[in-house]
């Protein structure tokens, strides 16, 4: 091995402390397993501190993650259930339009939104959907993680990976000391990529940007998610309200203002008394796209490497960290993934 540095021996390492890597982490330590997790920086700092955060089992029949999207509720409601104080907001969703469009819409009951300023003919409301705070509750699975044992080292950098001498053991290089382990999780998002081929592992990974815009309003104006062909808004209880739009090519702080502002006039037009809502700012926020649009989920093909990357990460989550902690634990493939394996870009 490297003698360079010094190694460090652990089980499991899991690189990344967004949202995907906190649940990995989380379902590891909760069975007993000894788990390290690893970030540059702080919990949910990359990709998912910039989510809309929507909770739903809901897809399309040939969209993205078809199979994980139907077990993310429920996963989501046991993690509530075994983590105490896990903050989700299951508000229900109101939804309509060709985007959002649903199999049976029904006619949305009366009072569900009451202060949108043209109620659809025909929508959808779905009572069982729900949202997050992405950083919160990221930061709630780490201590969570923690406090059953886990390792958590943020302000740590990874540098590369490394094919340690030893049969089944990677190296994940800090930089000042390698961390060696029969399994190495990478949950690192966007730089998940570079990761892997260090050690010639192909990972087709893009960087697809969004602009995420914040408003402030009066509490309550919102009272659900709220989707359509036009825009996505939800309302936080201290009155923050989330716009996510598509990318336009914004490149300066101005027109990323202007999109704020479009965004903002938008929601204005929307909803009755919304005159006050103010511009807080916007921000694009990276997310991390394979190829072919699908989750990247499961062991590569050097054994104990595995990765765990997808889109929507937020919704996917605490569905990743079961399973992937299943087949950590288990040694077992899990029938669920079987679509996501990164060894089909081999």
């Amino acid at each position: 091995m490297n003698a360079m540095r010094p190694w460090e021996m652990h089980d499991t390492v899991v690189i990344g402390a967004g949202v995907i890597g906190a649940s990995i982490g989380y379902h590891l330590a909760a069975r007993g397993a000894a788990v390290t997790v690893v970030d540059a920086g702080l919990p949910a700092s990359g990709a998912t501190r910039h989510s809309f955060a929507w909770i739903s089992s809901v897809g399309g029949a040939d969209g993205p993650a078809v199979g994980l999207r139907d077990l993310s509720v429920q996963d989501w409601r046991r993690l509530g259930a075994e983590i105490p104080g896990l903050e989700l907001d299951w508000s229900g969703a109101l939804t309509w339009g060709d985007e959002f469009g649903r199999a049976e819409a029904i006619e949305p009951p009366i009072g569900v939104e009451p202060r949108l300023s043209e109620l659809p003919s025909s929508a959808r409301f779905s009572p069982e959907e729900g949202w997050i705070d992405p950083v919160r509750v990221t930061e709630q699975l780490i201590e969570a993680a923690r406090h059953r044992g886990a390792q958590i080292q943020l302000g740590a950098p990874v540098v590369r990976l490394i094919r340690g001498k030893a049969a089944g053991v990677i190296g994940v290089d800090l930089g000042h000391v390698v961390l060696g382990a029969s399994n190495v999780i990478v949950a690192a998002g966007t730089g998940a990529a570079a990761l892997c081929s260090s050690v010639g592992v192909s990972l087709p990974l893009a960087s697809a940007p969004a602009v995420m815009v914040r408003l402030a309003a009066e509490p309550g104006l919102i009272g659900h998610i709220v989707a359509n062909d036009e825009f996505e808004a939800r309302q936080s209880p201290d009155g923050t309200i989330l716009m996510p739009r598509g990318y336009a090519g914004e490149d300066s702080a101005e027109s990323l203002l202007a999109t704020g502002e479009m965004a903002r006039r938008l929601l204005v037009d929307s909803f009755d008394g919304a005159e006050d809502v103010r511009l807080l700012g916007a921000e694009i926020g990276w997310r991390p796209m394979t190829s072919d649009g699908e989750p990247a989920v499961g062991v590569t093909r050097i054994p104990g490497l595995h990765v765990a990357v997808a889109h929507p990460g937020v919704c996917l989550a605490a569905t990743i960290g079961r399973l992937v902690a299943d087949e950590v634990m288990t040694s077992l493939p899990a029938p669920e993934l079987a679509r996501f394996r990164p060894t089909r870009f081999d």
